[in-house]
This record gives C-alpha cells, sequence and structure tokens, in this order.
C-alpha cells in the first residue's frame, strides 16, 4: 500500500500527539463544504440497522440511483469505494496490457501490477499544462488493452471534454477503457458519460460518494457498466459488499440536488478569491490552472517535503506532497479548498513558510 494519500489524518494526528479533529486537511479533494444538513440525523435514526445484514445486492440503492442516471439498475454495481473495483478491473478482464494516462490517482499502477500485468504509462507534459495526451495514448492503443483515464483527473484538475472522450472509446471498440469520474460531480453536468453507457460497450464508469458528499469514512463508490459487461461484473460481486449505513446514506444522498448545486457555487467563488489572494502574494510558486477544487502547485525555492511537515507541525495543517505521483518530475504540492475560514488560515501559512 501506498503511503502517501491524502487525508491520513488518524496516522498523522497519533504520530503527532493531537486528536483527528485538530488538522486542517486540505489534502484530501472531498467536498469543501460538510456534508449535506440532516445526514447525521438520518444516519442516527437507522442506527438499529447495523443489527442485521445489509441488502445483499444494495438493491435499494441501485434503485435510487437508476432513477437518478436514467439507467437500469443491474448496470449499476455498488461497492465500498471505487478501489475495489480499479482492483478488480484488470482481474477480470485479463488484458494485453494496461495503459494509464498520467501522471494521475496511483492505484491504477498498483492494480495493474497485483494483477501481474504489464503497465505503460502516457504522460502530460508540464510544458503543456499537463494537457491529457490523448493523441499520444492513441499510438499505443491496441485490441484487449485496459485504459485508465481519471477525468476530472487528479492531482492536475484536467478535464477531458465529453465528445473526445466518446470518440475516443468509440474509435478502439476492442480496447476497454475505465474512465474515472470521481471528481466529475464537481464540474458541468454535461461532463459525464454515464448518459452514454449503452453506446459505449467497452467502457466502464467508476463514480463516487466520498468525494462530492465528503463521506469518505463512510466507504461508497459504485461501477456504471454496459449490457454486454453486466454478467462478467455481477459474477465477480460479493455479497453484501456495502455495508448497512453506507446503503442508507446512499438512497438519502442521491436525492440531495440542492447540496451538490450549493457545492459547485461556493467553489466558484472561493476558488476565485483564493487564487487571487495567492497570486497577490507573490510567492516562489506556480499554480497550474484545474477544472476542479483542488489545485496543483510547483516550488520554485522550497522542498516539498520540509513545506509539507512546516505546515502540519507548526499549523497543523495537512496537504498532499505530490512528488510521488509518476510522472511529476519536480516539488510538486496539491491543495484543496475548505471552508473559507480555513482556506484563509492556509493562505496566511503558506506566506509565512514560502516567504
Amino acid at each position: 500500500m501506498l503511503r502517501g494519500h491524502g487525508g491520513e489524518v488518524y496516522y498523522l494526528a497519533k504520530h503527532l500527539g493531537i486528536s483527528p479533529e485538530d488538522i486542517s486537511d486540505h489534502s484530501s479533494n472531498v467536498s469543501p463544504l460538510p456534508p449535506p444538513q440532516g445526514l447525521y440525523e438520518h444516519l442516527k435514526k437507522h442506527l438499529p440497522e447495523i443489527e442485521r445484514l445489509p441488502e445483499a445486492d444494495s438493491e435499494s440503492l441501485r434503485e435510487a440511483m437508476g432513477i437518478h442516471f436514467g439507467l437500469e439498475p443491474e448496470l449499476i454495481i455498488p461497492v465500498s469505494g471505487t478501489s475495489e473495483w480499479i482492483f478488480t478491473i484488470p482481474k477480470l478482464l485479463k488484458p494485453k496490457k494496461v495503459i494509464i494516462l498520467g501522471p494521475t490517482y496511483s492505484d491504477y499502477a498498483d492494480a495493474a501490477k497485483l494483477a501481474g500485468l504489464d503497465k505503460k504509462f502516457v504522460l502530460a507534459r508540464e510544458e503543456e499544462n499537463f494537457r491529457p495526451p490523448l493523441e499520444e495514448l492513441e499510438k499505443i492503443i491496441g485490441p484487449k488493452d485496459l485504459v485508465f483515464i481519471c477525468n476530472p483527473n487528479n492531482p492536475t484538475g484536467t478535464l477531458v471534454p465529453q465528445e473526445a472522450l466518446k470518440r475516443l472509446v468509440l474509435k478502439y471498440p476492442e480496447t476497454f477503457f475505465v474512465i474515472d469520474e470521481s471528481y466529475i460531480d464537481f464540474v458541468a453536468d454535461e461532463s459525464s458519460l454515464v448518459p452514454y453507457i449503452k453506446d459505449l460497450p467497452n467502457c466502464l464508469i467508476l463514480r463516487s460518494f466520498s468525494k462530492i458528499y465528503r463521506i469518505p469514512g463512510l466507504r461508497l463508490g459504485f461501477l456504471v457498466i454496459s449490457p454486454p459487461l453486466k454478467d462478467v461484473f455481477w459474477q465477480a460481486l460479493l455479497p453484501w459488499a456495502v455495508n448497512r449505513l453506507a446503503q442508507v446514506a446512499g438512497v438519502w444522498l442521491i436525492g440531495q440536488k440542492n447540496y451538490v448545486k450549493q457545492v459547485k457555487l461556493f467553489i466558484v467563488q472561493e476558488k476565485k478569491n483564493f487564487l487571487k489572494t495567492l497570486n497577490d502574494m507573490n510567492l516562489p510558486i506556480k499554480v497550474y490552472e484545474s477544472s476542479l477544487h483542488f489545485f496543483l502547485l510547483k516550488l520554485m525555492k522550497h522542498n516539498p517535503q520540509e513545506v509539507w511537515h512546516s505546515l502540519l507541525k507548526k499549523y497543523y495543517i495537512l496537504i498532499r506532497n505530490a512528488s510521488n505521483f509518476y510522472g511529476l518530475k519536480g516539488p510538486f504540492l496539491r491543495l484543496a479548498l475548505r471552508e473559507t475560514e480555513k482556506n484563509q488560515k492556509l493562505l496566511l501559512a503558506l506566506r509565512d513558510v514560502l516567504k
């Protein structure tokens, strides 16, 4: 396991001798706003249900999502976080090789390694602001390959337009494409490929409740599949793959459309204010454009681990040292927005550490 994912507040708080609540976590890319109001009360009401087994196939949750997305419930398979499907897909499909569009989330490469498969990276270039190099990707795609594309991408925040992705998937019908849309809820609704899944038989789409609703501790993600792949993936699903409280939360959360709108509106304004203040500080950094609420930064004069450590030790602020993302050559950090007050504290801390 790579220890270096964002959000490891329990591990770090233990070593610092403080409470996890004392750490202001800007390393995890979840919603900058707290979960929808009423969620805790809803879960509390359903606490006695942990005395019984959950639904074996999350039927109620799949039905709610089926209505939400306009799909048959059988095309939606929830599990305890998208990582479960990331590690299962290569083993099930047994591709010739795994191709990863990067720099990106490390689990794709780890999943290929665990499945004993050859992997190749197609890396975006820093000098092109990490624009996804689809034309280079096409040069190495072959039949029976498996391609991982995180869209929008972590850690760069870049977004491949919906039409470009559709063209790519349709152009290579003998290649499997896994499109990880864990962050798609933070951008325009028309960016997702989910509405077109029936026309993309070689496509698998990963989605997450954890990010947009700020509930990573509940562990809830799901896979959207095309009809031809339905039997293969249902046969691989273990019973009770989702715990009961996560099932209950998912059904309730899928109806919180106003919350999603509020998050998007907050990000637009907060991002504008945050970046303006950061730019006005004239710090020795470069900030890359992002379609999301987190940003990739390159340090011009400082060591990323030293900056990470100083922010954590002095201010109890946790950011992401992004230098261990494969394909990022240089001193990179990743910052995620939180509530306004916490963002202001982060800006002041950055000014102090990077002065």
